[in-house]
């Protein structure tokens, strides 16, 4: 006859199966992923990079017109900067000698003023505030990432890659995996370069508390977008009560421009492009990085291959 276990056996027991089934209910709820309030989940959505995973975000505000708007990196970023800068103190901007085409080299005292940077809840919580971000297709986001930071820059951000692309894609997705599953230690020492600028979109702008309130413009190399998404700021301007003069200049310089940072006419583009296309190991990763972005944004499907341009996750009725 077998002898009965010590109690302290079953101590161990039960408190094993307690993790254990906290450590299941904890793996399902963290890759329970939403959309519009509906659940997206398939096989290996646990590789993927979560949306609305918030970062610190590059929030501005012009108070006296209550309009906000948020510079997401390669995604018209410094475009944003400077168009916020001109509303926020046109005579500053003028003085300055700047245009809406400088790059971050240029000064920009608008940056050193805390209401302009620091928005107040009162005006984020008032009804009559109205809020704006340039959006960009995301694989497109990233070759132009890939082209700024790893083909032309000087300076080694990319992993030790140098233009390596496979590499990068790499780099990029453990990294953005790592702020993802820690994302309590980059809230305490901060984001590289690589990954600020990489990051999906959904992760930028405080879009987790409150995507609904924005007006999202389209800011890719087509000109009738941009002409589009353009005029669709200066409806926005006029209607928050910006002098008609000024909000003129804007779209007249803002579709004549281009900044220094633009990459959508680089040489070297169709070669990534190309890559991009091409290369199955890079698709896969820039499909797991970036597909939630696909829909969570009003973005097409079409460059995406041809099981993530469906709801393939759902039930056909």
């Amino acid at each position: 006859m077998g002898s009965t276990p010590p109690k302290y056996f079953w101590i161990i027991v039960t408190f094993s199966v307690s993790l254990s089934v906290y450590g299941f209910f904890s793996f399902q709820s963290r890759y329970t992923v939403y959309v519009d309030g509906h659940v997206v989940n398939f096989t290996g959505v646990e590789d993927f990079i979560q949306p609305f995973v918030s970062y610190f975000p590059v929030i501005l505000a012009v108070p006296n017109n209550k309009l906000v708007s948020c510079g997401i990196p390669k995604s018209m970023s410094q475009l944003t900067i400077s168009i916020m800068c001109l509303l926020y103190d046109e005579d500053s901007f003028s003085a300055e000698n700047n245009s809406l085409n400088d790059t971050w080299v240029n000064k920009r005292d608008c940056l050193e003023e805390n209401e302009f940077r620091n928005p107040t809840p009162q005006l984020l919580n008032d009804n009559e505030t109205v809020r704006f971000a340039f959006i960009r297709d995301p694989i497109q986001r990233f070759i132009s990432m890939y082209l700024d930071k790893c083909v032309r820059s000087k300076e080694k951000y990319c992993f030790d890659c140098g233009t390596n692309m496979r590499c990068v894609v790499q780099g990029v997705y453990d990294e953005l995996k790592n702020l993802q599953n820690y994302r309590h230690e980059f809230q305490k020492s901060g984001v590289s370069i690589m990954a600020q600028h990489a990051a999906p979109l959904s992760w930028n702008c405080n879009f987790d508390r409150g995507l609904e309130k924005w007006h999202l413009l389209m800011m890719g190399s087509d000109f009738e977008e941009r002409k589009s998404s353009i005029s669709h700021l200066t409806n926005i301007l006029k209607r928050q009560g910006f002098n008609e003069s000024l909000v003129e200049k804007i779209q007249q310089d803002t579709l004549a421009g281009e900044t220094a940072h633009g990459t959508h006419t680089s040489p070297h583009r169709v070669e990534a492009e190309r890559q991009v296309r091409e290369d199955p190991f890079i698709r896969d990763l820039l499909h797991k990085i970036y597909f939630f972005d696909y829909l969570i944004f009003p973005f097409k499907r079409d460059g995406l291959d041809e099981k993530y341009r469906t709801n393939f996750w759902t039930i056909p009725k």
